[in-house]
């Protein structure tokens, strides 16, 4: 099992096997992403070659990662990515953070897996994707005092990217105003 992260326009080239699990509106965090994406489950019969060059010819950005769950119902989900710089400096965060996801009622359903290069000009290394029961547990998650440390541990070891997408629609304005608040603060 694969999740695929693409640009949302992508959504009409994926084939069969595919099931389109996030594309409502994203916040987001870090490092400016290239492209707005959809989150779509991958089954194992996709052909990874075809979907590259299917994206690639139609001008869309995208990766795959190995899937470690399958998605629940949760209505919001984290997309995270990074290129690691100071793999030992970055053991910390990985030993901690999945407690600290858990407590917010998070749930990985891929972690670093293998990452597959379908197309475009960010590959990242790692990419984990979160399973929140809503957006605003995904807020709560990243702006937290008890996630702070580990925050500071990945901006210094990589080059990363996050990411809070609804399942479907809008965003909650609360959580919005909230990010927005965060966001202008930690500028």
């Amino acid at each position: 099992m694969q999740y695929l992260a693409a640009s949302k326009g992508a959504a009409v080239h994926l084939p069969d096997g595919c099931r389109v699990l996030a594309a409502g509106e994203t916040i987001s965090f870090e490092l400016p992403w290239a492209f707005a994406p959809l989150l779509a489950r991958l089954d194992d019969s996709v052909d990874l070659p075809a979907l590259k060059a299917d994206l690639s010819e139609a001008g869309y950005e995208g990766f795959a990662v190995e899937g470690l769950e399958e998605p629940g119902h949760g209505q919001a989900f984290v997309l995270g990515a990074h290129i690691v710089h100071d793999p030992v400096g970055f053991r910390p965060y990985a030993a901690d953070i999945p407690d600290i996801v858990k407590s917010f009622g998070g749930r990985f359903i891929a972690r670093a897996g293998k990452v597959t290069p379908l197309s475009g000009a960010f590959v990242p290394e790692r990419v984990v994707v979160i399973e929140f029961p809503t957006a605003d547990d995904a807020l709560r998650f990243y702006t937290s005092e008890r996630y702070a440390p580990l925050l500071k541990i990945r901006l210094a070891t990589t080059e990363a990217r996050f990411m809070i997408m609804a399942r479907s629609g809008e965003l909650p304005a609360g959580v919005r105003a909230a990010a927005k608040a965060y966001l202008q603060r930690s500028a």
